[in-house]
């Protein structure tokens, strides 16, 4: 099977992701604004930060992949289909990492 068969799949994985990581910041932002503001706050603000970007770089490789994989079934070139499966697959990786740093912190 090519790139260019699995785009639909790209398509539809990648917006799904990309959408779990919009609620997992969601759900980021509810949990920093719950704390106490002032220092309680202040002490979180950069772990917070650091896990919100890093699940943004998920999103943003996730909407990547969703755009090249329609470029390429549009255009039917397999090569950015190809190119975008990768970016999926980095996407995915990014959000296995923001899981795990997410359990380590209640552990």
């Amino acid at each position: 099977m090519d790139g260019a068969a699995v785009a639909g799949e790209v398509v539809t994985a990648g917006t799904a992701l990309a959408g779990f990581i919009i609620i997992y910041i969601g759900n980021l932002v509810n949990a920093f604004e719950a704390r106490n503001p002032g220092g309680e706050r202040n002490a979180v603000r950069v772990k917070f930060l650091l896990r919100a970007w890093g699940a943004f770089a998920g999103f943003i490789l996730a909407i990547t992949a969703t755009v090249l994989a329609v470029i390429g079934k549009w255009l039917e070139n397999p090569c950015t289909s190809h190119v975008s499966i990768w970016f999926l697959l980095f996407a995915f990786a990014a959000a296995v990492f923001a899981t795990v740093q997410t359990i380590r912190e209640m552990h």
